[in-house]
């Protein structure tokens, strides 16, 4: 039997990086691989200044857990697009992946300088409101016990600024000296186009104190260096002519997609079912996002929520989250198409339009939870009267006995008839659910009228209905009308919003009870009447 091979993970820890500055590439597996690594097949783009090995096992809950690191410090030959080659580990191998090396700034042209200061971008240019990644390097060669970043300054635009992450520490060379790195990463969003200029930004460490003085325990008093970063311009494009929409929404990435609660195959009408949609934009904040537009549907009541707005950070930039629940009630059996939802955006990698969609789609409701009884079939008296032979007999009595038969059969054949047609009626008006008091329903509505707890309302309110053989709230408003029609209405938008606190039911109980008072003066009809005494 042929060994599973083992997976290695290959990770570096910041990428991009620059040309002639060393960073870290790492090798992980959880199992021991088929031999020793060859890195030989590094050497043809970086230079590989250190190499060390790390075995560590650890027991969690009771499960055995190994890992095997291989840690390289190497640096770049060259600027480019490079694809770190497959490693080989005897048999087990790595997968090929790649790593984007960046020219080295003006400020690293000395490298014999005790503090550097940088300050880039990931990009020249930037359309009108999309996002551009700052970054600010402190780099010093000697030990400090404290530093400080300045603020970036802005002067000639409107820009919007917000943080991605703490500031990452790291080791480096610059030649042949060693540095420690401080960075610290920001995503800049431009709001008018032209020219953008951000002036050099100040840094500042404290140098380790050579003091052993009593007085200064924790070496607070050592030298103070500052630096200035270069300034930066960064240009700053107008809104592309060939986009077509009117709410510019410039992105790496956007993607709209929905989730429907429950199964979509047993929709019932009068039951709720929510819908969330989610528009997920790379290189946007949520606030950027705009409003997920969804058209009425003719036989669907909606009730959209309070919308969640959340970003996502990391060192490659922000990606925005807008997530917005619709409740939707549809009114009555049948099918039913959803229309598609689209939201244009401009793609600012290959610099042209483009759309995320939710396709339409058609949904299938059934009618009312009632059982539906096929309509009772009545067979004809001629058929239920047996064919009586007349036979000519002088014997009149045997006459006289088939006519009585034929009688009692015809009267049990009627007999039986209208108990089949009661019990169908009967079976037509019986709900599934189990049908409870009226008086009783009323008071357990009045509770949660009184009580302005919407979701008891509207428990209490269905089996309120379910009494008076309303087999959902679409049926018992369209059988009363106003007022009750709009406070149904009312009791659903503030159930399925935010603002389910808010709901008063006092107007609600007012309507019901009105409901009550009528059905319980109503006169009877003639069919329920008793028959008079002396007809």
């Amino acid at each position: 039997m042929q060994q599973a091979s083992a997976a290695i993970n290959v990770s570096i820890d910041r990428n991009p990086v620059h040309v002639n500055e060393s960073f870290q590439m790492i090798f992980e597996s959880d199992e021991s691989p088929d031999d020793d690594p060859d890195f030989s097949p590094l050497q043809q783009h970086f230079v590989v200044l250190n190499t060390s090995q790390n075995n560590s096992i650890s027991i969690i809950n009771g499960d055995y857990q190994r890992s095997i690191r291989w840690t390289l410090q190497i640096m770049p030959k060259q600027v480019g697009e490079i694809v770190v080659p497959t490693i080989h580990f005897g048999d087990d191998k790595t997968e090929p992946f790649q790593i984007s090396v960046k020219p080295a700034s003006s400020s690293k042209s000395d490298s014999n300088s005790d503090l550097i200061f940088e300050l880039s971008a990931d990009r020249d240019s930037v359309p009108v409101q999309g996002q551009v990644i700052i970054t600010m390097r402190l780099m010093s060669n000697t030990n400090i016990s404290a530093y400080q970043f300045g603020d970036l300054v802005v002067n000639n635009m409107d820009v919007v600024i917000e943080p991605l992450g703490e500031v990452e520490r790291f080791q480096t060379r610059l030649g042949d000296q060693a540095y420690l790195v401080l960075e610290k990463k920001l995503a800049l969003f431009p709001q008018q186009n032209g020219r953008l200029t951000i002036d050099p930004v100040p840094g500042e460490v404290r140098l380790v104190s050579q003091s052993t003085s009593i007085f200064d325990p924790f070496q607070t008093r050592g030298e103070i260096k500052r630096v200035n970063s270069p300034l930066l311009n960064i240009e700053v494009q107008a809104i592309d002519a060939a986009f077509s929409s009117q709410h510019w929404l410039p992105a790496t990435n956007v993607r709209l997609s929905d989730v429907w609660q429950g199964d979509l195959s047993k929709l019932v009408a009068g039951e709720p079912v929510t819908r969330t949609l989610m528009l997920v934009a790379e290189g946007l904040t949520a606030a950027q996002l705009p409003t997920l537009q969804q058209q009425d549907v003719d036989g669907i009541k909606q009730y959209p929520d309070k919308p969640i707005l959340s970003d996502q950070r990391s060192e490659r930039g922000i990606v925005g989250v807008r997530q917005q629940k619709i409740a939707l009630i549809p009114t009555g059996g049948g099918a039913y198409k959803i229309p598609e939802i689209s939201v244009p955006w401009w793609n600012t990698q290959t610099q042209r339009q483009e759309i995320a969609r939710i396709p339409s789609r058609t949904i299938q409701v059934a009618g009312d939870a009632a059982v539906e009884s096929k309509p009772e079939v009545v067979t004809p008296l001629a058929e239920l009267t047996p064919v009586v032979e007349v036979v000519e007999q002088t014997n009149h009595f045997w006459i006289w006995l088939s006519l009585f038969l034929a009688v009692g059969w015809l009267v049990s054949g009627l007999i039986w008839g209208f108990s089949r047609r009661s019990r169908g009626r009967e079976t037509t008006v019986q709900s599934p659910h189990k049908k409870t008091n009226v008086g009783i329903a009323s008071k357990a509505l009045k509770q949660a009228c009184e009580a302005n707890d919407a979701a008891a309302a509207r428990a209490a309110l269905l089996n309120w209905a379910r009494a008076m053989d309303f087999d959902n709230l679409t049926r018992l408003a369209d059988a009363f009308g106003e007022p009750i029609k709009s406070q149904i209405d009312s009791l659903n938008q503030s159930l399925y919003s935010a603002d389910i606190s808010d709901w008063q039911g006092s107007t609600l109980w007012q309507s019901c009870e009105s409901i009550d008072q009528a059905r319980n003066s109503a006169p009877l009809e003639d069919s329920d009447r008793l028959p008079a005494l002396n007809p």
